[in-house]
């Protein structure tokens, strides 16, 4: 569920409900882009992941959709504009929240 929600709050463009589903001291490394030669988006701790989330939705028009779901993974398609990234994410738990995410294409 928490995945889901992650995407819901990606759609939205709700930044404070995607640090919430975060640990404060999260790790974070999205490098669902690198099929773009864009480097990965790394960042340590709940705040610096609302900041990094914000500056991207900035630059780009964002918009994901799942594709499947696992336990602690998941299979999505991100949209950069009308750039389509394929992208296999998977979470590290603790206490209900999302303590470590890393994204890799698929």
């Amino acid at each position: 569920m928490i995945l889901e929600n992650y995407i819901t709050c990606l759609n939205n463009s709700d930044f404070e409900g995607i640090a919430s589903l975060f640990t404060e001291d999260c790790q974070f490394n999205d490098g669902g882009a690198r099929t773009i030669n864009v480097d990965d988006l790394v960042v340590e701790g709940r705040e610096a992941l609302k900041q990094a989330f914000q500056s991207v939705w900035e630059n780009n028009k964002v918009r994901a959709e799942i594709v499947k779901v696992n336990a602690n993974s998941m299979e999505y398609n991100v949209y950069l504009g009308d750039i389509k990234l394929e992208c296999v994410g998977c979470a590290t738990l603790k206490d209900g929240l999302i303590s470590e995410y890393i994204v890799r294409p698929r």
